[in-house]
């Protein structure tokens, strides 16, 4: 029997890697212009391995270029362990950029910091975890705000820098909940991010939902200032898309390409394939 598991172990990751590498050329993306900026394409909830997602931070930046993404953030859950392997990644000036992150989770909310450069403690309140990721240069994205978390109140919405308000969300109800969230954010902060996201462990495809960015330099500052800013539309996996009307125009006149990968299933197939004959090889 131990044997019958290691063979079926290999031939599962064979099958894992063999299926990973078909039609594996990355693309090539050409930055677009609308005016005075450059619109970039990010999604900003991505979890890594090591961490509470599959892919580490190397493949994660392949399939960023498949799915016509520009930027990501690396967002585990309370843990900073994969955004430390991001400065190591081979130079790649056609690559999109990974930005370090995390999501600090807490029985009231869950909220995305995105470019720090270590692990922040959740805390009590919004309000507390915002100030920090402030201090440290980033900005406090608020992740699916509906209501099944207390800790966002006016005063925590006030706080923060973004809200997600375009998601793959199955549930209408939840859709729902995280625009009303966004539109109350709004009404305290006219300038709030509209971001859209995947929240990618595994299985939904990487930039399902996504955000576009109105940036004045491609590079993390710049993508950091267009949020701080408000520069954003979030666009939903139906093509809905959210923010100032003005920008969601601008979008929608010059729309950045989106996956080029046209089988995003063989990818989450082969990741599947790896993992459990890793897993059998070793038991």
């Amino acid at each position: 029997m131990p044997r019958l598991l290691r063979t079926l172990g290999a031939a599962s990751l064979v099958a894992g890697v063999a299926i990973g590498t078909l039609n594996d050329a990355l693309p090539q993306r050409t930055a677009i212009r609308s005016g005075e900026y450059w619109v970039l394409a990010g999604d900003f909830h991505v979890h890594a391995f090591p961490g509470d997602g599959t892919l580490t931070p190397f493949a994660l930046r392949d399939e960023a270029r498949r799915a016509g993404l520009d930027v990501i953030a690396v967002t585990n859950h309370n843990q900073f362990v994969a955004p430390r392997l991001i400065p190591w990644l081979p130079a790649d000036s056609g690559a999109p950029m990974l930005i370090p992150g995390e999501e600090v989770t807490h029985a009231a909310y869950h909220l995305i910091a995105v470019g720090i450069d270590r692990r922040i403690a959740p805390a009590d309140s919004v309000p507390e975890v915002a100030a920090e990721v402030h201090r440290l240069g980033g900005v406090a994205i608020a992740a699916h705000p509906g209501h099944m978390f207390s800790g966002y109140d006016d005063r925590a919405l006030a706080a923060v820098d973004g809200t997600e308000v375009a998601r793959a969300e199955p549930k209408e109800k939840y859709r729902r909940e995280f625009f009303e969230a966004f539109e109350r954010a709004r009404r305290l902060n006219p300038h709030v991010a509209a971001i859209g996201s995947s929240d990618f462990h595994s299985s939904a495809p990487l930039g399902d939902a996504r955000t576009y960015l109105f940036v004045r330099e491609p590079s993390a500052k710049g993508v950091l200032d267009a949020i701080r800013a408000g520069r954003t539309v979030g666009a939903d996996d139906r093509g809905q898309l959210f923010g100032d009307p003005s920008l969601v125009e601008r979008v929608r006149a010059n729309m950045p390409a989106a996956r080029t990968d046209p089988h995003p299933w063989r990818r989450q197939l082969s990741v599947v394939l790896a993992w459990c004959g890793a897993a059998a090889m070793i038991l």
